[in-house]
């Protein structure tokens, strides 16, 4: 019998109503991890990663809007259940770690009564008991002296600090989902392996589900065990890293990894020409038309739906 994955998510799609047009932020987008796994979102910036996150989480900033598709937690559709009770699945079942942790730590708070925050909303711990359990994780996190730190604001934490506080508060409620939202890009490359092995080592502690949402291939590679390219609100190359990164079948992942600097290296990098679409428009063809090095007839009439190629490898695109 086939366990079926902890996060299954099938052709969401979340739109923004805005003023001047339409903008299809998440555009069918597909995908599943098993209980323990990590899945990388990759691509550049704008192109949906944050946006697919917070659908998760059912936290779209105005005017965006989910307006299709399921996102099943288990055997939950998070999409259907009532605010009351997705409140309760939030920072419980599902924790988020942000892009930068100095604007979503309160200044103005203790780092231990942040924490505790968590414990006694939804662990319905007591104030001592709760801050007793904060010191805990910070101890599991890798900060020192936590009873003291517990009593410090977020400035007078260091980059790497502040974003190990951010892990004790995501892993305060045990949840079954992490989501980390480039969890290492204010920090420096020594930092930002320190973290990369800490979420490692938590993730297998627990067996947490985990997804991961970079633009650094190189951190991807390291730490993922499947990988969905994301290009223009929509997935366009889905598969283990092995395949994806041994056998790059669409051209923007083909270009993403030509890009990757390697030592020894002497000539200037390759960039993929052009920029992202203008979403706001009304887009018929493959959205990666005016970028792709070898486009062919069907590109201009028709958008690609994604396709299977070999088991555990799909590909958006006409070539195919």
């Amino acid at each position: 019998m086939t366990t079926p994955p902890r996060l299954d998510v099938q052709n969401l799609q979340s739109f923004f109503f805005t003023r001047s047009g339409l903008i299809k932020a998440v555009n069918d987008v597909s995908f599943s991890i098993n209980q323990g796994e990590t899945l990388a979102l990759v691509g550049e910036s704008g192109c949906g990663k944050s946006m697919t996150a917070l659908s998760l989480l059912r936290l779209l900033p105005a005017p965006g809007k989910i307006v299709g598709g399921e996102v099943f937690l288990d055997d939950r559709d998070l999409l259907r259940l009532p605010d009351i009770e997705m409140r309760r699945i939030r920072g419980n079942d599902i924790a988020m770690i942000f892009q930068e942790p100095m604007t979503s730590l309160n200044p103005v708070l203790k780092i231990g009564e942040q924490i505790a925050e968590v414990l006694r909303l939804h662990k319905g711990l007591s104030q001592k008991a709760a801050l007793k359990q904060a010191a805990g994780l910070l101890t599991q996190v890798g900060i020192s002296d936590p009873v003291r730190r517990l009593r410090d604001y977020p400035h007078q934490l260091s980059g790497g600090q502040r974003q190990r506080i951010m892990i004790a508060i995501a892993l305060a409620c045990d949840p079954k989902l992490l989501i980390a939202d480039e969890p290492t890009t204010a920090l420096d490359v020594t930092i930002q392996a320190q973290i990369m092995d800490l979420l490692l080592e938590l993730k297998q502690q627990r067996q947490m589900t985990m997804l991961l949402i970079s633009h650094d291939l190189g951190i991807v590679a390291g730490n993922a065990d499947k990988i969905a390219v994301m290009y223009a609100g929509q997935i366009v190359e889905y598969g283990s890293i092995e395949k994806v990164f041994h056998n790059p079948l669409h051209p923007y992942t083909q270009g993403l990894l030509q890009c990757i600097p390697r030592l020894g290296q002497r000539h200037n990098l390759p960039t993929i020409p052009g920029q992202l679409p203008d979403l706001r428009k009304q887009l018929t063809g493959c959205l990666f038309l005016d970028r792709c090095s070898g486009p062919c007839a069907p590109c201009s009439k028709q958008m690609p739906q994604i396709k299977e190629i070999e088991p555990g490898h799909s590909v958006r695109c006409w070539r195919y």
